[in-house]
């Protein structure tokens, strides 16, 4: 008997390349998974889309009368409810998607074992639908400063900007979660406990003018930059460090561009694997 050989066929240009080109190719059913995935979310709930609203504005709550009541953590001289709620839905935002993307490719075995359609666009629509809670909870931070008389900055017209960065940071994570939890469901009990420490080594509950021992440390944290970036827009102050953005840019791009190659790597054995 003469040795099979296998032939692999793979697209011209990078991995990377060829992932854009599908996502564009298949944008209407990328669009659909959005869509049935905010559907699914709410279907059934007594609350609906209101729990968008309740989750970061309880934890707001929580956190105001542990750390500010309590603990008396400065704040810079803003209120502190304001303070904390404006990277809460940020950080809402981030935890929710990564937990719920990184395990997209577990819940959608079935599909996948019958259906071909570019995997990658599981975890991204996951990423894209959380939009929608964040926009709904960034209308109830207008309506928070308006009634607590907080000032707006000039600079909230970029604040866009965090989001954006949040919302690749989060993409490319999960593109690293889900690829590995097809074979590893240890993903699964991993993911929630990364991302509550990850709560605490980010100033979303603190201001990081308080953290000074460990920056050197928290600097390699990508979300340092962006929580940071998020109140300067909000508020106006206290002043910016302009290297934190330009870290957490560079390493968001990075983590982004290595879990879709990693993703589309590993794509061709995620039916046999889950």
């Amino acid at each position: 008997m003469h040795d099979s050989k296998l032939r692999y066929i793979r697209p011209r240009g990078s991995l990377v390349e060829f992932a854009f080109k599908e996502i564009w190719e298949y944008r209407e059913l990328l669009f659909f998974l959005v869509w049935k995935q905010i559907k699914i979310k709410y279907k059934q709930t007594a609350l609906g889309i209101s729990w968008a609203l309740l989750q970061p504005f309880l934890a707001m709550i929580i956190f105001t009368v542990v750390f500010s009541t309590l603990a008396d953590i400065p704040t810079d001289g803003i209120n502190y409810s304001a303070f904390i709620f404006t990277t809460l839905i940020l950080w809402t935002f981030f935890s929710t998607t990564l937990t719920s993307a990184s395990m997209s490719i577990v819940s959608n075995a079935p599909t996948i074992s019958k259906v071909f359609f570019p995997r990658i666009l599981l975890p991204l629509s996951l990423v894209i639908a959380g939009l929608l809670d964040y926009g709904m909870a960034f209308v109830l931070l207008i309506g928070l400063m308006l009634w607590l008389g907080v000032p707006f900055s000039s600079w909230m017209l970029l604040i866009f900007i965090p989001l954006l960065l949040t919302i690749i940071l989060s993409a490319g994570m999960s593109f690293w979660l889900s690829a590995i939890s097809a074979k590893y469901r240890d993903v699964q009990y991993i993911t929630p406990f990364f991302t509550q420490l990850l709560l605490y080594a980010s100033p979303i509950v603190y201001a990081w003018s308080i953290v000074s021992k460990y920056t050197w440390l928290l600097e390699w944290n990508p979300l340092v930059g962006i929580m940071n970036l998020q109140r300067y827009l909000t508020f106006g102050h206290p002043n910016f460090p302009s290297y934190l953005l330009l870290n957490a840019t560079v390493l968001c791009v990075l983590i982004f561009l290595g879990g879709m190659v990693y993703f589309k790597h590993y794509e061709r054995w995620l039916a046999d694997v889950i």
